[in-house]
């Protein structure tokens, strides 16, 4: 009998500690913004920059995300400016 009663005394904190890491990764997620989307696909035109113009058709949380990658507020994306963008929000994301 005492070996059926051992078990019970770590399947509970093993299970709370697996439930605990469980939210912890879903929390972690949730944070997480969704990644932006290739700036090829997003210069609808191909001419290798992206306009405000391109950036306005996406639902409005990207499209604010997109419109702070213009980093000198010319009001156009270049593939440069996308890349350190894109390379911030991974960062971020990361943390």
């Amino acid at each position: 009998m005492n070996r059926i009663a051992q078990p019970s005394r770590w399947l509970l904190p093993l299970l709370l500690v697996a439930a605990m890491a469980g939210t912890a990764a879903a929390a972690s997620a949730a944070k997480a913004p969704a990644p932006l989307p290739a700036f090829d696909d997003v210069d609808k035109d191909k001419d290798g920059i992206v306009t405000l113009h391109e950036v306005d058709v996406y639902p409005d949380a990207i499209a604010a995300r997109l419109r702070k990658c213009d980093a000198d507020k010319d009001t156009n994306i270049s593939r440069d400016e996308y890349a350190r963008c894109e390379h911030a929000a991974h960062a971020a994301a990361v943390k």
